[in-house]
């Protein structure tokens, strides 16, 4: 009853059988098979820093020269009985609606969805002809050993994992022109991680979260939100903050209510999960050389 499509037999030969169809590494094994992939491949289950820790894995395989394109990204689906329950028994699931670094947050709605992004270095796309996007500046991993589901309670794993992000980028603080955030509409998270930008990054930054609009999308969120990310630099804007009425002014940030016009040229994207597992990434735009520290 819970998953009657999980418990039916396999009516093809391209169909994962149980229990394998719900292994995140099959997402991987049938392309890496079908392409003849003879670098590095892995699956990150970091939870909701997963996406977004594997694109980083991406970024050092192509500096260590272990390969010379990767294919990275996430996907997830929670959206089913079981895994809503799982949410509602931590207590994570808002009863209406997401509002993130709202006053009157209590909480995140699930999300489905995947991305899945094409790296290599900047030199053998624009040879090939290839669009560039944008580019992957640095990433930025930590762990708070804090908890199974909340996150240290002032961010400073957050603020190491955003620390280091902006370290490996080669930027400093101002800059970021942009942060697209974790944002979950939790009143622990989006407090902790409210001052953790606040400590790296000051007041000035505007900050987001796109989860009011898409809900959390779990293991997908980095590579959704990085997708977001290379859209407001193309398209030059601010993502605004779906269901932010009220800004908490315990959370010491500029958040952003509504879209604004802009040109981001550089920008940090955070993806914080399950038992402390954070990751972040810096984003800078195709089409202009940025300042390195």
């Amino acid at each position: 009853m819970l998953d009657r499509d999980a418990r039916s037999p396999p009516i093809s030969p391209g169909i994962a059988p149980l229990p394998r169809r719900h292994l995140p590494a099959c997402a991987i094994a049938r392309p890496v098979a079908s392409a003849g992939v003879l670098g590095p491949t892995g699956t990150s289950f970091s939870a909701c820093a997963a996406a977004a820790q594997a694109m980083a894995e991406g970024l050092r395989a192509l500096r260590r020269g272990d390969a010379d394109v990767a294919l990275v990204g996430g996907h997830d689906s929670m959206l089913h009985p079981l895994g809503l329950l799982s949410f509602v028994v931590l207590g994570a699931l808002a009863p209406d609606r997401c509002r993130p670094f709202d006053r009157a947050r209590e909480g995140f709605l699930i999300g489905e969805g995947a991305a899945v992004f094409v790296l290599e270095r900047e030199d053998a796309a624009r040879a090939r002809g290839a669009p560039v996007l944008g580019r992957l500046l640095g990433a930025g991993t930590s762990a708070d050993a804090w908890n199974v589901t909340a996150p240290q309670p002032e961010g400073q794993g957050a603020e190491r994992a955003m620390r280091r992000a902006l370290a490996d980028a080669g930027l400093r603080p101002e800059d970021i022109d942009y942060v697209n955030a974790h944002g979950t509409g939790t009143p622990v998270g989006d407090l902790a991680e409210a001052q953790a930008i606040a400590r790296v990054l000051g007041d000035r930054v505007p900050v987001s979260s796109t989860k009011g609009a898409l809900g959390h999308t779990i293991a997908a969120a980095g590579a959704i939100e990085a997708a977001v990310c290379l859209a407001a630099m193309q398209q030059e804007f601010l993502p605004g903050t779906c269901g932010l009425e009220e800004r908490d002014p315990a959370c010491p940030i500029d958040a952003v209510l509504a879209p604004r016009a802009a040109r981001p040229r550089a920008l940090l994207s955070n993806s914080f999960g399950f038992g402390g597992q954070n990751a972040c990434l810096v984003f800078g735009a195709a089409d202009q050389e940025i300042r390195r520290a």
